[in-house]
């Protein structure tokens, strides 16, 4: 696991990309490494885990015109290597870093749908002096970052946002307002904009490639959900089985490592599947969850329960008001605001374990969109039926007093039979006039890139294809990579891992997603080994309770400073009234604007700490 920066220019020094560089030296403590060659310059700060004293970075072919700066790990490197040498050719090392390196002379830039894991890289090809190329890649499902940026005739790449400034002098350090506006209808920014309005994220499955001056972006894999006719027929017992067999490969594949792997553990199914599974193949192993103080978020009781059945040396840590004093640090590590306050329990976990002398991790994010965990999947299923009603009915009904959530009783109040519409409501912070009055300015017309969905495949199905084109790589999966690499810890969410992906794609809905329960068959595979209490309870999400924090009778004074009128003037982002309305009607009780209140202070935050230099009009 790493940090890479880039660059393409005329002229490079190699005190301006070591500069980029130190940025990321919290993504990779024990070791850097730069290399400038002829218009490109490649550098690399390493958290060594594979071949701990043979990796170093960047690396190149035998013959030195083929250069890569690599973040990530390749989980079936091993296999890969034994091919490649079968075909001739010679390794220097044992990294996974050098196999993509003659991954890519064997097979070009389709190397990257051989590799199995997380990854993101810049690969330098200078064999053509004349027409030099680069070629940049990111994972199946973004779980690592890459951001990019062109000004003044150069191209940079950084696994941050911030080395860009360094690489690029002539880059504006403006806010960009189509981003902030997408923020306040999603609750965190879409690829590929980022919150600099010149910086962009390359899409997770995406190649980038730099050739003639030219900047060609296209999709190398896509998930597909086959038609039920192609689909193999299994009975329950077969596809559980199946399912299990296959995780249990993803987690002995994603557990590679040449130091000591633990585990996070939420009191969930998702997370004690992968520290039983974790412990079956290595022994005991150290487990790490966080409590908290509120009840109503503490999953403590069903961790211990988990770490008993399993064995585990279980660390606890307990979350608490106190720790809300973390978001500007949190916010200068996102370098993204975000309407929620996860971040915090995530960075506050990831800091434990390398407390306790762990740099990897595995982690269960992906289950969820895997299996249809989320409360949305089942709460549109339930709204379905009532969508060919009037909507006015709909809104009557909306109004009752009936077992829903806030966000079904949107959906069911103003959702339509357009199922792309009724995923943006499942997510939206606020009605899109609220957001109107609180921007001063922004821009509503920008529409996500979504994969093409097929009317025949089914509505599950097509949800999911969303969440994993649009909130796990962009939200999820950003803030678990920044909140682990602050502490220079490798998360590693096996759950994500293709091959089981493309084996769950062929089951049908109802055996993820049924009237009894969701992720039935990881639930069934899991019986006997977890305790009953957790392999069978229902999804409790990990969050910080932001909402009672909101209703302290006075925030921090880091808080109040970012939220003062004279703070929100400056920075010109929102309508000071409108902030002042929505805190007071938070506070005392008349609504939840818990949300809109966190984009709102971690917007002030990432201002501050990311050091925006102006804003940028629409």
């Amino acid at each position: 696991m790493c940090g890479i920066v880039g660059v393409l220019a005329d002229d490079i020094a190699r005190e301006q990309l070591a500069r980029a560089n130190g940025r990321l030296a919290h993504r990779g403590p024990d070791d850097d490494g730069l290399f400038v060659g002829d218009g490109v310059g490649l550098a690399v700060r390493r958290l060594s885990i594979i071949d701990l004293d043979g990796g170093h970075q960047p690396i190149s072919n035998e013959t030195g015109d083929i250069w890569i700066a690599y973040n990530g790990e390749v989980m079936n490197a091993a296999a890969l290597r034994a091919e490649l040498q079968a075909v001739g050719h010679h390794f220097r090392t044992q990294s996974d870093t050098e196999v993509i390196v003659h991954a890519y002379e064997e097979w070009g830039d389709d190397c990257v749908t051989r590799l199995r894991g997380m990854f993101a890289f810049g690969l330098w090809d200078g064999r053509t002096p004349h027409q030099p190329r680069l070629l940049l890649a990111r994972d199946r499902f973004g779980v690592k970052p890459l951001h990019y940026a062109q000004s003044g005739g150069r191209f940079a790449f950084a696994s941050a946002i911030r080395p860009l400034f360094d690489l690029l002098p002539a880059l504006p350090r403006q806010a960009d307002r189509q981003a902030l506006a997408q923020l306040f209808r999603w609750g965190w920014v879409p690829t590929p904009l980022t919150m600099f309005a010149g910086a962009r994220q390359l899409p997770a499955a995406h190649l980038l490639v730099v050739e003639d001056g030219a900047v060609r972006i296209r999709p190398y894999w896509q998930l597909r959900f086959p038609a039920a006719a192609e689909r193999p027929r299994l009975d329950e017992r077969e596809a559980a089985a199946q399912f299990m067999a296959h995780l249990q490969e993803a987690v002995a594949a994603w557990r590679m490592s040449d130091v000591p792997v633990g585990s996070l553990l939420s009191g969930g199914v998702d997370s004690g599947a992968l520290a039983a599974l974790l412990t079956e193949l290595s022994g005991p192993i150290h487990t790490f969850h966080i409590a908290f103080a509120a009840a109503s978020h503490d999953e403590s009781a069903y961790a211990a329960q988990t770490a008993q059945a399993i064995g585990s040396r279980h660390h606890t840590l307990t979350f608490t008001d106190a720790d809300f004093d973390h978001l500007p640090n949190v916010a200068r590590h996102l370098e993204s605001p975000q309407c929620s306050a996860t971040s915090i329990p995530i960075y506050l976990l990831y800091r434990a374990c390398r407390e306790a002398g762990f740099k990897v991790i595995l982690t269960g994010e992906g289950a969820d969109e895997l299996l249809g965990g989320y409360h949305w999947f089942d709460g549109d299923r339930r709204v379905r039926p009532f969508l060919p009603l009037p909507r006015s009915l709909r809104q009557l009904v909306a109004r009752l007093p009936l077992p829903i959530s806030t966000a079904g009783r949107r959906v069911l109040a103003r959702g339509t039979t357009n199922l792309a519409q009724r995923f943006r409501l499942w997510h939206e912070v606020a009605e899109p006039d609220v957001v109107e009055r609180l921007l001063v300015t922004g821009d509503w017309r920008l529409d996500i890139d979504y994969w093409t969905l097929n009317s025949e495949t089914f509505p599950l199905h097509q949800f999911i294809a969303l969440e994993t084109a649009t909130r796990l790589p962009d939200f999820i999966n950003l803030e678990v990579d920044r909140m682990s690499m602050a502490h220079s810890v490798e998360a590693r969410p096996p759950f994500l891992d293709h091959k089981l992906w493309e084996f769950c794609a062929q089951l049908p809905p109802g055996l993820k997603l049924n009237r009894a329960m969701n992720k039935w068959v990881l639930r069934q595979g899991m019986a006997g080994i977890l305790p009953t209490a957790v392999a069978h309870r229902s999804k409790q999400g990990l969050a910080s309770p932001h909402a009672a924090w909101w209703r302290l009778e006075k925030l921090p004074i880091w808080a109040e400073e970012a939220l003062h009128p004279v703070s929100l003037a400056e920075t010109g982002y929102f309508n000071v009234g409108m902030v002042t309305e929505l805190r007071l009607e938070h506070g005392d009780g008349r609504a939840d604007h818990s949300r809109l209140l966190m984009g709102i202070l971690t917007t002030q935050l990432w201002h501050e700490t990311c050091e925006v230099s102006e804003t940028s009009q629409v």
